[in-house]
């Protein structure tokens, strides 16, 4: 198996707004988005979407990385979503 480069590009899959972590570095960062997202080359991956308010998230909405202290973050991006099936 080797490394592949992905493009950055991603779809909302699902989300959840956290009002309460105790464990850092969270304490400072509620209320946020804990989600997961499908990315375009097909895995999912665990994320917290920024600028990106809880009302205005909806799954299959298109998102493109952003990089937070290195760490892969997602924020909503250009262009229609791929396609994202029922989520319930």
């Amino acid at each position: 198996m080797a490394w592949e480069e992905a493009s950055g590009r991603a779809t909302l899959y699902t989300w959840s707004a956290v009002h309460h972590n105790d464990l850092p570095p969270f304490t400072g960062r509620v209320p946020y988005l804990a989600a997961v997202a499908d990315l375009a080359e097909g895995p999912r991956m665990m994320t917290e979407p920024v600028d990106c308010p809880e009302d205005s998230s909806r799954a299959g909405m298109p998102l493109e990385v952003a990089f937070r202290d290195g760490v892969p973050v997602f924020r909503p991006g250009p262009g229609p979503g791929l396609a994202a099936g029922p989520v319930g």
